[in-house]
């Protein structure tokens, strides 16, 4: 029945493309994938009509960005391009970071960092990120600091690590175990626990490493599926040092 039923979903799945407009690169991926293309043609384009809910949404951004990881930089492109807005400058700048392309990222965020917008608080963040991913570790503290000045009830959490982090790629390992020390006890997820680890290791402080890794590890255990999806790369660094 398997053999029989994917094809017929084929066919039905080609003839919706055809007759609602989508893009034609589904027929290539319904005809050449049969079953995941089928999964995410549901996914994607069906789904999210029928459920306007967020988890809907959420689905269809993951298997877009599975299917066409270039999808979402080249739509900010082509709407800078239409309209060159603050908000899509902004935008583009973020779709940089999430595909690693810091450099073009940082010179967007700094063309938007002047007159009205010199001391907004998102912007401020994404230059730190910008520049901590280029490994101008120096700007990404100034930067990071001038955030906490400007808008001090403006705190996230990403800001206090990327402080950390940036006091930790100047060498400063004191303060920087100082920030992560403040930043375990609230912190969501599992990197701040691995990156403080991490350090306490390298200063030899097994004991200290230990008792955390084994700590991501324990509540791993604990945590539903997709929280361990989420936090893979921290917790399989845990279990490897461990």
């Amino acid at each position: 029945m398997l053999y029989l039923l994917i094809p017929l979903l084929q066919i039905i799945c080609i003839v919706h493309v055809v007759k609602t407009g989508r893009p034609f690169l589904w027929i290539y991926v319904l005809l050449f994938l049969p079953g995941l293309g089928v999964a995410a043609y549901v996914v994607v384009e069906i789904l999210p009509g029928w459920f306007g809910t967020r988890t809907a949404r959420n689905l269809r951004s993951s298997a877009v960005g599975t299917l066409d990881p270039g999808r979402e930089l080249r739509h900010r492109r082509q709407a800078l391009e239409d309209a060159d807005t603050v908000d899509n400058r902004r935008l583009l700048a973020e779709a940089l970071l999430a595909a690693g392309q810091h450099r073009e990222a940082m010179e967007l965020y700094q063309g938007i960092l002047t007159g009205i917008h010199a001391d907004d608080p998102g912007m401020l963040l994404g230059m730190a990120r910008a520049a901590y991913g280029l490994g101008q570790h120096e700007l990404a503290l100034d930067t990071v600091t001038q955030l906490g000045e400007t808008n001090p009830r403006y705190q996230p959490v990403e800001a206090q690590l990327l402080h950390a982090m940036a006091l930790e790629g100047l060498g400063r390992d004191d303060e920087a175990e100082d920030d992560y020390a403040q930043l375990v006890t609230h912190a969501p997820g599992e990197e701040v626990r691995c990156r403080y680890a991490q350090l306490l290791q390298r200063h030899g402080d097994r004991h200290g490493a230990k008792a955390l890794f084994d700590e991501i590890l324990a509540r791993s255990r604990r945590s539903p599926r997709h929280y361990r999806a989420q936090e893979r790369e921290w917790i399989d660094i845990a279990r490897r040092e461990a």
